[in-house]
């Protein structure tokens, strides 16, 4: 066990350095974020750092109130402030309880200053989302989709926020093992015993392969290349991108060898439409296989963004018939934030042509620079990290097959 928590310890340690704020957790009745919790208990005990635990109700089970309630009451005999999170909005799809979720998640902690949240994923969660990734098509640098950091995936909501995964070179029966250990007790979703949901079919083939270690080793090729994936995203965001006082996007993309990924570009096309919308990958890898061919020849739109091209840069902006030209809050169609005493972005010299018609009203300056600089940061030093910690992900003890 001190081999686990001294592991934990060290990557909340690195996540957390240079961040403000208390360190917030997301925590749920199950046994990983259960885990999540003693561990970073015992972690800011040592290093001083305030711990803010946040726990959401979805409001699918009778149960889960009564859930929330006792992650509450935990955390509180443990001295740290809780919140319970309530969802009230749509409840269509997985991905609609997905994107509630974080952006409960995100409202919280920034509301308290954090600039951190940790979630209790672990190397179970990886392979079943690498497995579940592939099986669509994902190559295999993309198909490792958790990363040890990233930045929150909902925007504007999780301005400024990364996500930490310190468990996540860790099984979850070596999790539950240190809770039986400290006396600690979880509770298990049913859900995660419906065969409606492609995670728990995955989840049941994988328990049924007679080689873990296999795909264990799979999974952390996978992660390292995608590791070495995002070094040089990371390196081309902070060298070959620049976002101008009106929100338009340019890339450098020469010499040949600065020819964009399909990553690279679904980032900076989510980046200029103020927009978490991934676009489709198709799409992307035909817009990069005809930017390698000296295109695209005249201007397009794609996710709610236009790219055109001059010479050997690639413009990029809002597509103004996407925007929605209105202000949420402080935030003005993801793109700009509305500060007290900043003039206009269009004050001063003319307004460039194409980004003309998705501009805001005065008092608005761009924030897309501040986005930029964060997934550059997120993408560092999950990459530096995953490096470090690959040879520690764990491979299961399998019993003998019987015949």
């Amino acid at each position: 066990m001190r081999r686990l928590e001294g592991k934990a310890f060290e990557l909340i340690d690195r996540m957390a350095a240079g961040r403000s704020g208390p360190v917030a957790i997301a925590v749920s009745g199950g046994s990983d974020s259960r885990a999540l919790l003693v561990l970073t208990d015992q972690w800011a005990q040592i290093s001083g750092r305030d711990l803010l635990v946040l726990t959401v109700d979805h409001g699918l089970r009778p149960e889960a109130a009564r859930e929330a309630a006792c992650v509450v009451e935990q955390a509180s005999a443990l001295g740290h402030p809780a919140q319970c999170l309530t969802w009230t909005g749509e409840r269509a799809t997985q991905r609609h309880a997905r994107r509630a979720r974080h952006t409960l998640l995100a409202y919280a902690a920034r509301a308290a200053g954090a600039g951190l949240l940790l979630l209790g994923h672990t190397q179970d969660d990886f392979e079943e989302t690498l497995l579940m990734r592939l099986a669509h098509g994902s190559p295999l640098a993309g198909a490792a989709g958790l990363q040890l950091v990233s930045v929150s995936p909902v925007w504007p909501e999780g301005r400024g926020v990364l996500l930490g995964r310190p468990l996540l070179p860790q099984r979850r029966q070596t999790l539950q093992a240190l809770l039986k250990a400290k006396g600690q007790a979880w509770v298990s979703d049913p859900s995660n015993q419906a065969n409606i949901y492609e995670r728990v079919r995955v989840r049941r083939t994988i328990a049924q392969l007679e080689n873990r270690d296999a795909l264990a080793s799979i999974a952390t090729s996978a992660a390292l290349l995608r590791a070495a994936e995002d070094r040089a995203i990371a390196s081309a965001l902070a060298q070959d991108v620049e976002v101008d006082r009106f929100g338009q996007v340019t890339l450098a993309c020469a010499p040949a060898e600065r020819t964009p990924t399909p990553r690279l570009l679904g980032i900076l096309l989510q980046l200029a439409a103020g927009t978490d919308k991934a676009c489709d990958r198709m799409q992307l890898e035909a817009l990069c296989a005809s930017i390698e061919e000296g295109g695209p020849q005249s201007r397009l739109t794609l996710g709610g963004a236009w790219l055109q091209r001059r010479g050997d840069t690639l413009l990029i902006g809002r597509d103004p018939g996407e925007a929605s030209l209105s202000a949420d809050g402080s935030v003005f169609d993801g793109r700009f934030e509305r500060k007290r005493g900043l003039a206009a972005p269009a004050e001063g010299m003319p307004v460039p042509f194409l980004v003309r018609d998705s501009q805001p009203p005065a008092g608005y300056r761009e924030i897309l620079s501040e986005r930029l600089s964060l997934w550059a940061e997120a993408m560092r030093l999950s990459a530096g990290l995953t490096g470090e910690f690959s040879g520690s992900y764990q491979t299961p003890r399998l019993n003998p097959v019987q015949t």
